[in-house]
């Protein structure tokens, strides 16, 4: 998912308390996807409660909200709304590959290679209305603002960023830039920790802040050629140009002043409209959103949700909302946004 920049980019590393008062835009299918993906038992399954109902997502968003929370962050979360028609074709690949994966994981299964099993598992996972919706409940009981994006989620937080309605988005896809967000803010986690692509284990990582305006600048590009430079190594609306890589594309757009030169230089005849995919990142269609005051946790509403709907151990969940609450009262009497 994304684009593959971020080898060229410069990345400041940052603590999360840098981050108390600002308002920062969340991917709400992108996290979702996340925890489903990662939060699994030890044969590649969802975790779910006793009536079945997957908890996997609810139980990462509920120990990440709150840490985050708890930092004074302000959140705002938006989900995807209708796909674009050129990303049809990438969700249908996608789709099939997470139909191999489970039809993989279920022949080893049956070899009895579990771990091999669980593995695939985790790349056959799939999102459905039922899980993006018991996310939004679990936002509302933390009074979490959240909003549907015409098309892509991110496309709408960019707008919102550029407007000045967020301070930055968090995401780990470098998209955001091309979509002229103006601060990316990755690996926004509590437990120092991210898995590996494709793999089993977990890198140590510290979160980053990835600002627009001073990678230009340091790439000595526009966010024109930004853009070019992310269609040449591939996007989520176009495949990659065969045999370029980032380096290779950094120096084409460089050194050419169209897209044009630089199929032209490549002898390459582009099997997909690139004006239409420029289109999308120059000028992305957002909504027109107001954001609210913002108001503190239901605490009572969170602990009724995760522990009736989602059984939730009591224990866990008292604590959490108790640190939750008494870091809020020991800000409110600073300037803060939960003041």
């Amino acid at each position: 998912m994304g684009v593959a920049i971020g080898d060229l980019l410069e990345k400041e590393e940052i603590t999360l308390d840098s981050l108390g008062n600002k308002t920062l835009g969340v991917d709400g299918h992108n996290i979702t996807y996340q925890f489903l993906t990662t939060i699994r038992d030890l044969n590649g399954e969802y975790l779910t409660n006793s009536k079945g109902r997957v908890t996997s997502h609810i139980i990462g968003m509920f120990y990440r909200i709150s840490k985050l929370l708890e930092e004074n962050i302000n959140l705002v979360f938006v989900f995807d709304g209708k796909a674009l028609e050129l990303k049809k074709d990438t969700q249908q690949k996608r789709h099939d590959l997470k139909i191999e994966a489970e039809t993989i994981a279920k022949q080893k299964k049956e070899l009895g290679e579990m771990e091999d099993a669980a593995r695939y598992m985790k790349r056959s996972t799939k999102i459905n209305s039922e899980m993006i919706e018991d996310a939004k409940e679990l936002l509302d009981a933390f009074n979490i603002q959240h909003f549907d994006a015409l098309h892509d989620g991110e496309a709408q937080l960019c707008a919102m960023n550029v407007k000045g309605q967020l301070d930055g988005i968090v995401s780990q896809d470098y998209d955001v830039l091309l979509l002229g967000g103006k601060d990316l803010y990755r690996n926004i986690g509590i437990s120092g920790k991210k898995k590996a692509p494709g793999k089993d284990y977990y890198l140590q990582v510290k979160p980053e802040r990835i600002n627009l305006q001073k990678n230009l600048e340091k790439l000595n590009l526009t966010r024109e050629k930004l853009i070019w430079l992310g269609m040449l190594v591939g996007t989520d609306f176009n495949e990659k140009i065969p045999k370029v890589g980032p380096k290779t594309a950094i120096k084409l757009v460089s050194e050419n002043n169209s897209l044009e030169d630089i199929f032209a230089k490549l002898d390459y005849k582009p099997d997909f409209d690139y004006n239409e995919v420029f289109d999308i990142f120059w000028n992305p269609k957002a909504k027109d959103i107001e954001l609210q005051k913002f108001q503190k946790p239901d605490f009572a509403k969170i602990k009724s949700l995760l522990l009736d709907k989602y059984e939730f151990n009591e224990d866990r969940v008292n604590n959490t909302l108790e640190t939750l609450e008494k870091k809020i009262t020991e800000k409110k009497a600073q300037k803060t946004l939960w003041g």
